[in-house]
């Protein structure tokens, strides 16, 4: 009997204690499901604390805080003497920042650290986390490039660069004769460790000034390197030319000669080996290529009431390659070889006539329409252009049409335009400015055509020329950068599609236009809804010499905003795909140059408690369509 009764206690306890386990982990699921949609406990991104919070406020504190950055820039310090590095300049009205702020990537990295589709799962990851730190870094990404150049501009005269031994070559009765150019050491920018903390101190959004050191550098090629390459140099030279024949199909089409007068100028010793000058031998190689070089071209074609008409045929072209020819013209310099074959070879058009005669393209897909009033002349230059790049430009089925690689290259002799930038205390002309209206126009005629849409950037600031013509809202715009961002979208029509591009200069309207074979389907999307307006702060004030000592030219301030609109497609068989595009606009407080007799020295500055200095370096570009009539209104002609 005893024992009965000891099993039946054991029984009724275990009953028990399965109850309370499991009423507990039902509870734990309850309690799980409060943080839907929320950041677990101690969850931090870089020094912020985000714990409990929505995604939807967690999103607003990393745009706010993101934006002071771009705003203020990030403080330096060279020597123990305060600066500020820009994060960003302007284009234009087009803000383009050196470094991004990945705050989508980082906002979902941050949830998914407390988060799980599976319920068991989540739950005992909330469980574990608090009592366990959850930090992650800001997401970044950018130029080293680009903030290294940057920093030259702050300090000009900061920086001596270590020079490398090199040659000086002569011609005397007796043939070449080199001498070595005896190299020095250098005090350069310890640019490596530099980007290293300050991505560090921008992942962790803090405005501890990031220390940027001067290290003395010797050259990597001595004058002894350089004096054991001397002799083998002199029999190069006086050996006489080299011979570069450019062959296709077996077929000399054209010989070019390197002569001893421009090899005296290219050669220099390397660390191992004799080199070239790169910029000599560059531009060498792409003036051969400029004669020989044949570009394919794809068949291109317009639409004349309805219908396509051909007005360019395809046409095959021809190239060599460039890596090749280097390193042939090296291994001629380090042995004995003075004859040199460049191989050409056929490239074909990607599309052609014959592929395009059949492809029936005659319906409208969808249009997009933006407005680009106001615009000082280089940029409408810098419009037409870019319209004159797109006209006629045929993409294949399956194709993903990038608008940077239709665009590009972005330089003078492409037909594009600079416009004047403010670069710290300094105005100087940049080539770009109104190739985002470019962008804008095609985002809104894919969307019309119910096209998928690949890459999409909003632009940082609200510019009148990218207000959605519904309701004058920003939202529906589309910026591009080289080399990034760009914005592309995919032909998933099965048929060709014909971009038509069209300027109309006496409305002043971009009207770009998709015909193709259509499947049915319908795009369209909703006028934009502004969230939250941002206000902006108060105006930076830059020193500048090339003004009247009290003189101000200004950049005028953009105010900030938070939107959102839904793109929508149709199917024929009634299918509805959405997706939501939401877009945050910083503010950009007003920004002066003003004219002083003689510039603040770093010692007149004082770092604030944020260590951020009062005197601000900003790349601005001063655009006369967006100041009032006390601003600065500058154009490049």
């Amino acid at each position: 009997m005893n024992v009965l009764s000891r099993k039946i206690k054991i029984a009724i306890g275990a009953v028990f204690c399965c109850l309370a386990l499991f009423f507990a982990v039902g509870a734990t699921l309850v309690w799980a499901q409060t943080y839907e949609g929320r950041m677990g406990p101690n969850t931090y991104i870089g020094s912020i604390n985000v714990s409990g919070l929505s995604k939807e406020t967690v999103r607003e504190v990393l745009q706010d805080v993101t934006d002071s950055f771009y705003a203020t820039g990030a403080p330096i310090v060279l020597d123990g003497h305060p600066a500020v590095l820009p994060l960003s300049k302007l284009i234009g009205t087009d803000a383009i920042e050196i470094l991004t702020f990945e705050i989508e990537n980082t906002l979902q990295v941050a949830y998914d650290l407390t988060h799980s589709e599976n319920a068991f799962v989540e739950s005992w990851m909330l469980l574990r986390s608090l009592s366990q730190e959850n930090r992650i870094g800001m997401f970044l990404s950018g130029d080293d490039q680009k903030i290294f150049e940057m920093i030259r501009e702050a300090f000009p005269d900061r920086e001596t660069l270590a020079v490398q031994a090199t040659f000086s070559a002569s011609l005397r009765a007796d043939g070449w004769k080199i001498e070595v150019k005896q190299g020095s050491a250098g005090d350069e920018f310890d640019t490596e460790r530099f980007s290293t903390e300050l991505i560090a101190h921008l992942s962790d959004l803090v405005r501890i000034p990031t220390t940027l050191n001067i290290v003395h550098r010797t050259p990597d090629v001595t004058t002894e390197i350089a004096s054991s390459f001397v002799s083998v140099a002199e029999h190069i030279l006086n050996r006489g030319t080299i011979t570069l024949t450019a062959k296709q199909d077996g077929v000399d089409v054209k010989s070019f000669m390197i002569s001893a007068d421009e090899l005296a100028l290219m050669l220099k010793p390397g660390t191992t080996r004799l080199e070239l000058d790169e910029t000599l031998l560059n531009a060498w190689i792409e003036k051969m290529a400029a004669d020989v070089e044949i570009t394919a071209q794809d068949a291109l074609f317009s639409v004349t009431d309805g219908r396509v008409t051909q007005f360019v045929s395809s046409a095959s072209g021809r190239s060599f390659s460039r890596e090749a020819v280097r390193e042939d013209l090296y291994a001629s310099i380090n042995g004995d070889a003075t004859a040199i074959e460049v191989l050409l070879t056929t490239t074909e058009a990607e599309t052609t006539t014959d592929e395009v005669n059949d492809l029936g393209i005659t319906q409208v897909l969808g249009t997009g329409i933006s407005r680009y009033r106001g615009s000082p002349t280089n940029r409408i230059k810098n419009i037409r252009n870019g319209v004159a790049h797109l006209n006629g430009r045929l993409i294949a089925p399956g194709e993903t049409f990038s608008l940077l690689d239709a665009l590009k290259p972005f330089e003078l002799e492409n037909g594009y335009f600079s416009e004047l930038v403010i670069k710290g205390d300094e105005i100087k002309p940049e080539i770009g400015g109104g190739l985002c209206q470019i962008g804008t126009t095609t985002f809104r005629a894919a969307m019309m055509s119910g096209l998928p849409i690949e890459k999409r950037s909003n632009h940082s600031l609200v510019v009148s020329y990218y207000n959605d013509l519904a309701n004058g809202n920003p939202g529906t715009d589309a910026t591009i950068y080289d080399p990034a961002p760009d914005f592309s979208f995919t032909n998933d029509t099965g048929h060709y599609i014909l971009f038509e591009a069209i300027m109309l200069e006496e409305s002043q309207e971009l009207q770009f236009t998709f015909w193709g074979t259509s499947d049915g389907r319908k795009g369209s999307y909703s006028p934009p809804e502004v969230i939250r307006w941002i206000g902006v702060g108060d105006t930076i004030k830059t020193e500048t010499l090339e003004l009247p000592v009290g003189e101000e030219k200004c950049q005028s301030a953009h105010v900030g905003a938070d939107t959102t609109f839904t793109y929508s497609v149709v199917k024929a068989d009634g299918t509805v795909n959405e997706h939501v595009f939401e877009s945050h606009y910083r503010p950009l407080p007003e920004i002066c140059l003003v004219g002083v007799e003689k510039l603040s020295t770093p010692e007149d500055l004082q770092l604030d408690t944020e260590g951020v200095s009062s005197l601000q370096t900003t790349d601005t570009l001063v655009d006369d369509s967006s100041v009032d009539n006390t601003a600065l209104q500058l154009e490049s002609e």
